[in-house]
C-alpha cells in the first residue's frame, strides 16, 4: 500500500512536471514565432520608411536643381552672384512663388565664401551662412546637389527660427563654372515629419528620425506627452545624464560613419522610460538615423496569457510540495528508487537517434565519465532473427580494432531484460550529410576520404568479415578532438563470416537487408554470395556520390534501382561532376562498379594503392582540412548537428 501511495504521488508530481514541460516548450515557440513576426514586420516597416525618405529627397533635389537650371531663373541668380544689379529681393520673392507649390518656405542664394546674396527673409541678405551648412556647401561646390539634415540650433544663418529642412545645388554661369548656390528650405515638420507620422504601427509604435546627438528632427507620436512631463524632444532614456541614450540611438550613432542597422528585439528603455523593441538604419549620406519602435507590452502581448498559464501551474506544483502530499524527504527517496535508465555502467542521459529496430542515447559510463552511444535494441523487436544480428553485430565488430572503425565498448542486458552495446560517442557528420548540406566533394578530399575507409574494410577483410552494407549513411567524417576529416565506417549489423563456420548467414531468414543502391550485383542475385568484392563495389558507389552529389542510377521506384544494378553499366563520375576528375581516380571507381566480381579490383589493398597514387598527385592538405571545419562546423553547439552511428 505503501509503495502505492508513493507511486501516486510520483505519478502526481511528473504529471505537474509533464505540464510544467508544456508550459515552457509553448511559451519558447510562441516566443520565438513572435520574435520571428516582429523582427520581420520591424524590418519591412523600417525599409519602406528608409525608401519613402529617399523618395521624398530625391525629390526634393530634383525640384531645386529644376528651379537652378530653368532658363528664366539661371540667367538671373548667375547676373545675382557675378554682382550684376538684380534684385535680390525680387529673385527670392519669384523663386518662392515658383516653388510655393512643394512646401518651399525659405529661399536663400548663397555665393561660393558663405554670403547669403538673397533670401526670403531680406534681414538676413548680407549675412553667412553657419559652420555647419558650410559644410554641405562644400559638397554644393563641387558640383553636388546637397540635402542639409534638419538641426535644432536653428536656421542656416544661425538666428532662432523655425527648423526647415535644406537642399542647396549649384548656380552655373553660361561657361558652366559654379558661382554659388541655390537653397530650397522646407518646414522639417510640415515636410519630413509627415513623412514620419504615416508610419506608426498599432496603438504604441512611431518611425524616428534623430541626429548624432539623439535630437529628434520630426515630432514623436508622443510629442504632447512628452512636453506634459518636461521630457526633451531626444532619444534619451528619462533622467539621463550627459551624452547617454536609448540603446537603439546609442547603436545607431556608433555606425555613423560606415552606416549600418540592427534589431533590438529584447526590450530595452525607450526615450518615454518605457520598455520597446525596435530596429535602427544609420543614413551616412544623409547623417541621420531612422528607427522603428514599438512598446514591448504591445509587441509580445500573447505571451502574457502564456505567462499567466504558466504561474498557476508553478503554484499548483508548490501547493503539491508544500502541502506535505510531496514533501522534499518523500520526493528524494522516490528519485532514488526510480533512478535514471541505467545499461550495466552506463547512465542514458539523453535519446540521439532512433531506427526500426533499436535506439541510440548519449551515455557516460558511472565510474570513467566517459560518454558513450548505446545502442538498445527495442522491446518489440525480439524475434530471434532480429536478437541474432544485434549480437552478432556487437561480437564481431568487437574483433576489429582499426582506428577508422567505430569502437565497441560493452554489451550486455538491462534489467528488463533489453539487449544493449556501447560503442564510442562521435561528433561529426555521415558522408550523406556532408553531400546534402555542402555539395559534391572535391577529388582530393573524396580520395582522402576513401583510402581511411580503405583502412577500416582491410583489416575486417583480414579478419575475414565483408562490412556487406558501406553507405554514405554508414561512414562518418569526425571531429576527434581536434584530428578532422577522420573518417569512422560504422554499423557492422550485416557483417558476415567468409569462412561461415561460426556465424549462421542471417539473409535468407531476413530477405535482401542493405540498400539497393550500394549493393553489388551479385548480393542482388544471391544475397549469401558475397565476398569482400562486394564491399569494393559498394565503395566505388560511396566515390561516385561524393564526387556527384548524384546517386548512381536515378530511378524512380526500388525494382527499376534494381534492374540497373543488375543490367545497365553506370556513368563515370567525370561525366557527372562538377570537378574534374583525375583520370586515374575516374578509372578505379569504372573498375569498382563492374558487374563482373572479377574486372574489380580484387582486394581492398589494391584499392587503397590506387588511392595512395591519386593523393600523391593531388593531396588533402592538412590547412584545407583545417579551413574547411574552421567554416563550416567550428563553434557549432546544436546537438541536432552532432551525430553518432547510425541506427538499425
Amino acid at each position: 500500500m505503501s509503495i502505492q501511495f508513493d507511486r501516486a504521488r510520483l505519478a502526481l508530481l511528473l504529471l505537474l512536471l509533464a505540464l510544467l514541460g508544456v508550459g515552457l516548450w509553448a511559451y519558447r515557440g510562441v516566443d520565438s514565432s513572435l520574435r520571428e513576426i516582429r523582427a520581420t514586420g520591424l524590418q519591412t516597416l523600417l525599409n519602406t520608411q528608409v525608401g519613402t525618405l529617399e523618395q521624398w529627397i530625391a525629390e526634393r533635389r530634383h525640384e531645386t536643381e529644376q528651379l537652378a537650371r530653368s532658363p528664366e531663373l539661371g540667367a538671373i541668380l548667375s547676373s545675382l552672384l557675378q554682382g550684376r544689379g538684380a534684385d535680390p529681393e525680387l529673385l527670392a520673392r519669384n523663386v518662392l512663388d515658383k516653388s510655393a507649390t512643394i512646401g518651399v518656405s525659405g529661399v536663400l542664394v548663397i555665393d561660393s565664401k558663405g554670403g547669403i546674396r538673397a533670401a526670403s527673409d531680406p534681414s538676413r541678405i548680407g549675412r553667412r551662412v553657419s559652420d555647419e551648412f558650410l559644410t554641405h556647401l562644400a559638397r554644393v561646390l563641387a558640383g553636388e546637389t546637397s540635402f542639409v539634415r534638419p538641426s535644432r540650433t536653428g536656421t542656416v544663418d544661425g538666428s532662432a527660427g523655425s527648423i526647415r529642412v535644406w537642399v542647396a545645388t549649384p548656380v552655373r554661369g553660361r561657361d558652366g563654372r559654379i558661382l554659388g548656390a541655390l537653397a530650397l528650405g522646407s518646414p522639417a515638420v510640415a515636410g519630413m515629419g509627415a513623412l514620419f507620422e504615416a508610419a506608426r504601427p498599432g496603438e504604441t509604435g512611431e518611425a524616428l528620425v534623430f541626429d548624432d546627438e539623439g535630437w529628434l528632427l520630426a515630432p514623436s507620436r508622443h510629442a504632447a506627452e512628452m512636453a506634459q512631463r518636461g521630457l526633451e524632444a531626444r532619444m534619451a532614456p528619462p533622467g539621463a545624464e550627459g551624452g547617454q541614450l536609448t540603446p537603439l540611438a546609442a547603436a545607431a550613432v556608433a555606425a555613423r560613419t560606415a552606416g549600418g542597422e540592427g534589431l533590438l528585439l529584447d526590450p530595452y528603455p525607450g526615450h518615454l522610460g518605457r520598455e520597446v523593441i525596435g530596429a535602427w538604419r544609420w543614413l551616412p549620406e544623409h547623417d541621420i538615423g531612422v528607427a522603428v519602435e514599438i512598446e514591448a507590452g504591445e509587441a509580445y502581448a500573447p505571451l502574457a496569457y502564456l505567462q499567466i498559464g504558466f504561474a498557476i501551474v508553478l503554484l499548483l506544483l508548490f501547493a503539491v510540495w508544500f502541502s506535505g502530499f510531496l514533501s522534499p524527504g518523500t520526493l528524494a527517496a522516490l528519485l532514488r528508487r526510480e533512478g535514471q535508465k541505467q545499461m550495466g555502467p552506463y547512465k542514458l542521459l539523453r535519446q540521439i537517434g532512433e531506427g526500426a529496430i533499436s535506439n541510440v542515447y548519449l551515455a557516460q559510463h558511472r565510474m570513467l565519465k566517459r560518454p558513450a552511444a548505446v545502442k538498445v535494441l527495442k522491446a518489440q523487436s525480439t524475434k530471434e532473427e532480429w536478437i541474432a544480428r544485434f549480437q552478432r553485430e556487437v561480437q564481431l565488430s568487437s574483433l576489429l580494432h582499426h582506428p577508422n572503425t567505430i569502437s565497441i565498448y560493452d554489451y550486455g542486458t538491462g534489467t528488463g531484460g533489453e539487449f544493449w552495446y556501447a560503442m564510442e560517442y562521435l561528433e561529426g557528420l555521415s558522408l550523406a550529410d556532408l553531400v546534402e548540406r555542402y555539395g559534391p566533394v572535391p577529388p582530393a578530399r573524396t580520395a582522402y576520404i576513401l583510402r581511411q575507409a580503405c583502412a577500416s574494410l582491410w583489416e575486417a577483410h583480414a579478419c575475414g568479415l565483408v562490412h556487406r552494407d558501406i553507405k554514405p549513411q554508414n561512414i562518418m567524417l569526425c571531429d576527434m578532438r581536434g584530428e578532422r576529416d577522420f573518417v569512422k565506417v560504422l554499423d557492422f549489423g550485416l557483417v558476415k563470416q567468409i569462412d561461415g563456420k561460426q556465424t549462421r548467414d542471417l539473409t535468407g531468414v531476413m530477405r535482401i537487408l542493405g540498400t539497393p543502391l550500394y549493393m553489388s550485383p551479385e548480393r542482388i542475385r544471391n544475397p549469401a554470395d558475397a565476398d569482400v568484392r562486394a564491399d569494393i563495389y559498394a565503395l566505388g558507389a560511396v566515390g561516385f556520390f561524393l564526387l556527384t552529389g548524384k546517386r548512381l542510377f536515378e530511378t524512380e521506384t526500388e525494382h527499376d534501382l534494381t534492374y540497373h544494378v543488375l543490367h545497365e553499366a553506370p556513368r563515370l563520375a567525370s561525366e557527372c561532376s562538377p570537378f574534374a576528375v583525375p583520370a586515374e581516380l575516374d578509372a578505379l571507381i569504372g573498375r569498382c562498379l563492374e558487374k563482373d566480381p572479377a574486372a574489380r579490383p580484387q582486394a581492398i589493398a589494391e584499392v587503397a594503392s590506387a588511392l595512395d597514387g591519386v593523393l600523391v598527385h593531388q593531396p588533402w592538405r592538412r590547412d584545407q582540412i583545417e579551413a574547411w571545419w574552421r567554416q563550416n562546423w567550428v563553434g557549432e553547439s546544436d546537438p541536432g548537428r552532432r551525430f553518432t552511428a547510425p541506427v538499425a
